[in-house]
């Protein structure tokens, strides 16, 4: 966090789910048991790779268990598993347990169905109407006009029945008719044109298989598939709550308080989703299954091409680059071909399965969701590692050629623009950037040169095609086009807006400047991007506890109205706002302006931001600059906890250089008289609040003007605090005083709701974030454990704050920063903000990035064009040539 306002600079669901994951808790967190594997046969790879995708499952992600069973026909089978399948007895996940397969079922009732229309008892082209009249005549729907095999490739046009509920809890111990669920879906408008993933397709395919069987499915399925295949793991459960024979547990996960712990939630009834989701199964028996299907003993090689001609599939439902079919999805891999399979969650499990070019069956159960994208990722290249581990690299890109049928993934998916292409192929219309006379932000940027444009993104990224918002950005054109090196996307930390720092930037970067066309783009909620306003009475969240009982309450009282404003004015909007849609807002920004990657420069948030669009978008970084690094495993609500000791420090070192200057501010003689007189001043505004023109100052409010100032150890800084306390010190003796320019201008940003939007919008980002505390008591009793030690800024760093009353939980878990990322890093020792101990843990994180150390108190020295050649010209030369130093070193 860069400071508590705004500092001008001049001179991140993927739903393969057949529901939504659901509530939550029962057994408390255990360490997952390590990876077990059986040797692979002789002569075959040791799988490895495979193993070590799996352990990241249970290890990095924290997941409850992972199976994976591989069967090969040259390798034969092999088979591993890590974590738990019960987290009360501890017993192992194993390759060899009964699971929900979920949405794997399509595959099972889609093969029904074209068994049925081989036989010529079911057309696929027909309406289905044809089967079941009137079925669908509700809701402006006709059935006159979805086929059947528009239905199994979900195309139909029909809504999901599914987001009709809103807790799992609706269903879990509920039967449900197939009529039932299918009156819910047509209550529902219609979604967006094209590809649309829905169950309800699928309750209705199975219904036409009864229809023209004149058999249930779960009949038609057990003679068909079942037990010719000898599946002994798999079978309806129909009304039946729990698993029979030996199963994983299956697990939610909760996060409450800041501690996770998990819900027992292996019950439940899935007629709920009946013909789309119903099924259990097991390893062993999908990899038959989907063996025998590509094999050719369900279908005949012309129903079994009809089954892979795809259509691309939005990877925000299922997974990037794939395509799906009629109940069969498509997906290309690395080391050449396609796999064709597919993939199912229901609350809280996820199986995947299918088949590669070589023969080689894999399949993955999880016994826990996975709970960030990061996450579902890791799974998806467990399943890719499973078919590659040991097989050639492919002879040609899979970009350049059909495989099996399917069309390589659309250019979209390739370029990484997932299902949002509208949003990418969007050209920017650049515009003057003055709004109108009064803006003043606008002017400047006019006058430097810059031009700005509003891009549209998703407000929810797993519904793009639903609301969007504009997120404004800034753009200064490389003035040295002959040697232009590329797009430099800027930072300022924050949370706050960035779109007016180009002309600054350009003018501390030296001979880098005029070579990068320099953007500012203001972070979603913030500045000109679809701006939160919690019509809030200051700019910022951040108060102290104070001295008493009563200063903390009034403090609490505080928090909990701005949440309650929030949540009167902004809640459809809250969930959203995070910084990783913030960084996927980035790289659509970056596909708008042309750039495969673009270089970034950022200070304090920045480097948050910055490290979190490095771990979602791999590889579309250039040149970085982080600049005073927050620790990603801190950030948060509760993320200055743990500064109050950076900040005495620079108290004390503020006060050893006013005191010799005792003749100028009058604040004391010696160090330790300069920290008695503020004490003394927060002491006296506990009694009666400061009067300072038309400010009251009380001990919640002063110590916020303390910390506020304390980003530097520059002398104007250090001036501009020590005139302040010298006003403080007149109203503290009872003189009518006026505050300075620079006072007043700090508590019209801490006392009126002047700048309610940036306080707004910054503190929807960290509520947003990660989750805090709930109860206020937590924060009472921190602060009084530690204000002894730090008596002035205990009780402001580790006070409540809004999002112990926030009316939205976090959407999603933070973003895992870490991996490659040859980042040049600048770091202060005596940084307030984020310490140096920060900084240190994120260049720990990152691979290949070098460290930059300033001896100095101040925060943001690259940004702040702080008076230190060493620093400044590392960093440009950095810029210019994109080099980094061959090691750590530190600037004097």
């Amino acid at each position: 966090m860069t400071t508590t306002r705004p500092m001008r600079r001049r001179a991140a669901r993927r739903a393969v789910a057949v529901l939504a994951a659901g509530a939550a808790i029962a057994a408390a967190a255990a360490v997952p048991a390590p990876a077990r594997a059986e040797p692979a046969p002789a002569g075959c790879t040791d799988r490895t790779a495979t193993l070590a995708a799996l352990e990241r499952m249970t290890g990095t992600h924290g997941l409850t268990g992972a199976a994976v069973r591989v069967d090969d026909p040259a390798c034969g089978t092999w088979k591993a598993g890590s974590g738990v399948a019960d987290r009360r007895t501890r017993r192992p996940m194993t390759a060899d347990l009964r699971v929900r397969i979920a949405s794997v079922t399509k595959t099972f009732t889609a093969v029904t169905v074209l068994q049925l229309a081989r036989e010529g008892r079911v057309s696929l082209d027909a309406p289905v109407e044809r089967y079941l009249p009137g079925l669908l005549d509700r809701g402006g729907y006709d059935g006159r006009k979805i086929t059947v095999r528009s239905l199994l490739r979900h195309t139909s046009g029909l809504p999901d029945y599914t987001d009709t509920f809103s807790s799992p809890d609706e269903y879990r111990f509920r039967h449900f008719e197939p009529g039932e669920l299918i009156d819910r879906a047509l209550k529902l408008p219609p979604p967006r044109p094209g590809w649309h993933y829905s169950t309800t397709n699928y309750i209705i395919a199975g219904l036409i298989a009864e229809k023209a069987s004149g058999h249930s499915l779960e009949e038609e399925v057990q003679r068909r598939i079942i037990r010719p295949l000898r599946l002994r793991d798999t079978y309806w459960p129909g009304d039946e709550t729990r698993i029979r024979g030996a199963h994983a547990h299956g697990y939610l996960r909760e996060e409450r308080d800041g501690t996770v712990r998990w819900r027992d939630y292996t019950e439940m009834n899935t007629t709920v989703a009946w013909a789309g989701g119903a099924l259990v199964s097991s390893p062993r028996d999908l990899n038959v299954f989907f063996g025998a299907l590509t094999g050719g003993r369900l279908l005949s090689p012309a129903m079994l091409a009809q089954m892979k001609q795809t259509v691309p599939a939005d990877p925000d439902r299922v997974w990037d680059g794939a395509a799906y079919g009629l109940g069969l999805i498509g997906t290309p891999l690395r080391c050449g071909g396609t796999w064709w399979g597919h993939a199912g969650g229901i609350e809280s499990y996820i199986t995947v399965s299918g088949v590669a070019p070589s023969g080689r069956r894999v399949a993955v159960a999880l016994n826990e969701n996975p709970p960030t994208k990061e996450a579902f990722d890791d799974q998806m290249r467990l399943v890719e590692t499973a078919f590659c581990d040991g097989a050639a690299a492919p002879a040609a890109s899979p970009a350049a050629a059909r495989t099996g049928g399917l069309t390589a993934a659309p250019a979209a998916a390739a370029s990484g623009k997932g299902g949002l292409s509208r949003f990418y192929d969007q050209r920017p219309n650049w515009k003057k950037c003055a709004l109108d006379a009064g803006d003043e932000v606008g002017r400047e940027l006019d006058e430097a040169g810059a031009r700005c444009a509003d891009v549209t993104v998703p407000l929810d990224y797993r519904r793009p095609e639903g609301r969007t918002i504009t997120v404004a950005i800034s753009r200064l054109a490389a003035s040295d086009g002959d040697h232009r090196i590329g797009t430099m996307i800027l930072n300022g930390g924050g949370p706050g807006p960035a779109i007016d720092m180009p002309p600054y930037m350009r003018s501390i970067m030296g001979k880098a400047g005029p070579r990068y066309d320099l953007v500012g783009m203001d972070p979603r909620s913030l500045g000109r991007s679809a701006p939160v306003d919690c019509r809030g009475p200051s700019g910022t969240w951040i108060r102290s506890a104070g001295e008493s009982r009563a200063s903390f309450d009034r403090s609490a009282a505080f928090a909990k109205d701005l949440a309650d404003r929030c949540a009167r004015t902004n809640t459809g909007v809250l969930p959203h706002i995070s910084t990783r849609n913030i960084a996927r807002d980035m790289d659509i920004v970056r596909g708008v302006l042309g750039e495969r990657k673009v270089s970034y420069n950022g200070a304090s948030y920045g480097t948050y931001l910055g490290s979190v669009y490095a771990a979602m978008f791999p590889g579309r970084l250039d040149r970085v600059v982080l600049d005073s690094s927050v620790d990603p495993t801190r950030f948060g609500p509760r993320l200055l906890a743990g500064t109050e000791g950076a900040n005495d420090h620079a108290l004390g070192a503020w006060a050893a250089w006013a005191a010799k200057r005792d003749s100028a501010y009058g604040l004391g003689g010696t160090r330790a008289d300069v920290l008695e007189t503020v004490r003394g001043l927060v002491k006296a505004a506990a009694r009666t609040p400061l009067a300072v023109g038309r400010y009251r100052v009380d001990d919640t409010m002063l110590p916020v003007v303390l910390f506020d100032n304390l980003g530097t150890d520059e002398d104007r800084a250090r001036a501009v605090l020590a005139e302040s306390l010298g006003v403080f010190a007149k109203a503290a003796a009872g003189k009518s005083i006026q505050p300075t320019k620079e006072l007043d201008e700090e508590l019209a940003f801490l006392l009126t709701g002047a700048e309610s939007v940036y306080g707004s919008g910054q503190t929807a980002i960290i509520c947003g974030d990660a989750a805090a505390p709930r109860d206020p008591e937590f924060y009472r009793r921190d602060i009084e454990r530690n204000r002894e030690a730090s008596p002035l800024f205990a009780p402001l760093t580790r006070n409540v704050n809004p999002c112990a009353f926030w009316p939205a939980r976090p959407a999603e878990r933070p973003a895992e920063v870490g991996g490659r990322l040859p980042a040049l890093m600048v770091a202060a020792t005596g940084d307030t903000r984020t310490t140096y101990p920060a900084n240190r843990a994120l260049h720990g994180l990152l691979r290949g990035s070098r460290m930059v150390t300033l001896d100095a108190d101040v925060h943001a020295p690259y940004q702040r064009g702080y008076p230190n050649t060493c620093v400044s010209e590392t960093v440009n030369g950095y810029l210019l040539t994109g080099r980094l130093p061959e090691r750590d070193f530190t600037c004097a």
